[in-house]
């Protein structure tokens, strides 16, 4: 079997070094890999129950001219109380999701519909090309913008709230709702140990320093680099054991796309508090841009051994990492855990990944079945013309395998 070096996976328009080795197919996929290892990243795991909200009539709700749409509402978690960090709002239509808002220090929230200047600031490693207004996906699917008419706007849509070691609520929206308050987003407790974002460290935290915190946030998720950094600093000023601080100036640190001192931030992250979650997520994603997979290994591990059911994105770096390191049925099995838990299809890459590993295994049919998988996601993307491309290859080299059928009797 011929092994031809391909060029490594790694976000749209970036490149990772390393090699990754192919059976057969010489398709080497440029800018591939890596949703997001921002903040917001995170898998909200576990099922969602719908939360009934009052019916409001509105009798002017047919034939309304485009405009947007006002949605507020709170999140509370099951104790009665707000949580004590921002938490992201996502909409989820028709099986696809977008994260709008993030929750103020008393859990409420607020975000408009079809307007293109709302919506969350992405992080520099985040992937707008699924959910973006400008993406393929967004223009067939009017429902992720929003810029329609109000009723098309919420069409098979969801608000839900995402914070790791919880599981969310959601509401489902209607016309009704429009302009208006939609209720409250329940967040339960997984009952597990304290290693989720709100850890036992955490609630240490002093409440002067706990309200720069979120003052930084509030400006990082405007883009207000500068005086978010000034919050970061003096909450971390006022106490130096601020995990989630130290994690969030690591997070701005990547939007200025400043790796060293973003790796170093979430360093000091890890070091607070080792059972904070998210600076392992970050900090593999950098290990993996800069091609380091044993480091990428080690730290999607230590993540996965933390909290194994909130953080697909750890499988799915873990995958790549042990695709690099040519360790196929860890890169296998990681790569399909990652695929199951990614129930609104926020990373279609992952189908290409598992697509790789079973074309370097030999397996061309089951290959084939994830390319045909990808191209139901995205079926116009970048890539799709070489996908399918490489899927009629794939198909004739799994026809080529498959037994010949047995003769007929005579």
């Amino acid at each position: 079997m011929l092994s031809l070096g391909a060029r490594s996976w790694f976000h749209w328009g970036c490149e990772m070094r390393g090699r990754f080795w192919f059976s057969t197919l010489s398709f080497s996929l440029t800018g591939l890999f890596l949703l997001t290892a921002a903040a917001q990243q995170t898998g909200s795991g576990g099922k969602t129950t719908v939360t009934k909200a009052p019916v409001r009539v509105n009798p002017n709700t047919t034939n309304v001219a485009p405009q947007p749409v006002f949605y507020a509402g709170k999140v509370v978690l099951d104790a009665g109380i707000a949580p004590s960090t921002p938490v992201a709002i996502l909409r989820v239509c028709s099986g696809f999701g977008r994260r709008e808002v993030y929750t103020a220090a008393d859990g409420s929230f607020s975000f408009i519909v079809g307007d293109k200047n709302s919506g969350i600031i992405p992080e520099a490693a985040d992937d707008t090309r699924i959910f973006g207004a400008d993406s393929q996906y967004a223009r067939s699917n009017p429902s992720v913008t929003g810029r329609t008419s109000p009723q098309i706007a919420i069409a098979d849509c969801e608000l839900r709230a995402e914070l790791p070691g919880y599981s969310s609520t959601s509401i489902r929206l209607d016309p009704s709702m429009n302009n208006s308050q939609v209720g409250i987003i329940i967040l339960h407790s997984r009952a597990k140990k304290a290693d989720g974002m709100v850890t036992v460290a955490s609630l240490a935290v002093p409440a002067k320093a706990r309200k720069e915190f979120e003052k930084g946030s509030e400006q990082l998720e405007k883009g207000n680099l500068a005086d978010a950094e000034k919050s970061l600093r003096k909450a971390i000023e006022q106490y130096p054991q601020f995990a989630e601080a130290w994690t969030r100036l690591g997070d701005l640190e990547q939007r200025r796309k400043n790796a060293e001192a973003a790796m170093k931030d979430y360093q000091e992250a890890v070091n607070a508090d080792p059972n904070l979650p998210l600076p392992y997520l970050h900090m593999a994603f950098l290990e993996a841009v800069a091609g380091n997979w044993e480091q990428t290994r080690k730290l999607t591990e230590r993540l996965i051994a933390l909290d194994p059911t909130d953080f697909a994105l750890a499988y799915y770096y873990n995958a790549v990492a042990e695709f690099n390191l040519h360790h196929l049925a860890k890169a296998e099995s990681s790569g399909l855990r990652a695929e199951s838990m990614d129930s609104i299809h926020a990373e279609p890459r992952v189908e290409l990944l598992l697509a790789s590993i079973f074309n370097a295994k030999g397996d061309f049919a089951s290959a084939a079945g994830h390319y045909r998988s990808y191209l139901k996601l995205v079926p116009d993307g970048p890539l799709a013309e070489r996908v399918k491309t490489e899927l009629a290859k794939l198909e004739a080299l799994a026809k080529s395998q498959a037994p010949p059928a047995p003769s007929a009797n005579k």
